[in-house]
C-alpha cells in the first residue's frame, strides 16, 4: 500500500537540497534558516505592508513558530514558487537580519514547506529521485494529473490577453 503523505526531510547541508524525497508529488521539507538564501525562491518577498510590520513584530516578540507550513510548488526551472507564506517569510528575513534582535539567541531557525509538483515542473529539468513520470497510473495519480490540467486551464485562460 503507498502512503499518502510525506515524511518530513530534515535539510542538514547545501547538498541535501538536491536529495529532497518526493512522494506523490508532494515533500514535506524543514530548512534552516541560514541555508533560505541558498534556495531559488520566486514570489517570496512581500512589500511593506501593516499586515508584514505586525508579524515582523511577533517574531520579535516571541520568536518565528513554524507551525503552519509554507505552500510551494516546484517550477519549470527548478525554483520553488511560493503559493502560500511570502509574508512569513519577508517577514523572517527581516528579522533575522537584525543583530539586537538575535542578540541572544536566533529569532528564526527553521523554516517547514510543503512542496508539490505537477507534469509542468519538469519540462526543463529533470524529477528528483523517487518521481517517476512514465509510471504506471494509479487512479489517484490520474485524479491528481486531472485537477493539475484544470488548475494549469484556468490559469491559461487568466494569462490569456483580452481579445479586441
Amino acid at each position: 500500500m503507498r502512503s499518502s503523505a510525506p515524511k518530513v526531510f530534515r535539510i542538514q547541508t547545501e547538498a541535501d537540497l538536491e536529495r529532497i524525497p518526493f512522494v506523490n508529488g508532494m515533500a514535506a521539507v524543514e530548512i534552516p534558516a541560514h541555508l533560505l538564501d541558498k534556495l531559488e525562491l520566486k514570489h517570496a518577498e512581500r512589500g511593506d505592508s501593516p499586515r508584514l510590520r505586525a508579524l515582523e513584530k511577533s517574531i520579535r516578540d516571541r520568536g518565528f513558530q513554524p507551525i503552519e507550513p509554507i505552500t510551494a510548488r516546484i517550477g519549470r526551472r527548478g525554483r520553488w514558487i511560493v503559493i502560500n507564506g511570502g509574508h512569513r517569510i519577508t517577514a523572517a528575513r527581516h528579522v533575522m537580519r537584525e543583530f539586537w534582535t538575535n542578540l541572544f539567541g536566533d529569532k528564526v531557525q527553521t523554516f517547514y514547506f510543503i512542496l508539490f509538483t505537477n507534469p509542468e515542473s519538469w519540462s526543463k529539468v529533470p524529477p528528483p529521485s523517487g518521481v517517476e513520470i512514465d509510471r504506471e497510473v494509479h487512479p489517484e495519480d490520474s485524479e491528481l494529473r486531472e485537477q493539475w490540467s484544470r488548475a494549469s486551464a484556468r490559469m491559461n485562460e487568466v494569462r490569456a490577453p483580452p481579445r479586441r
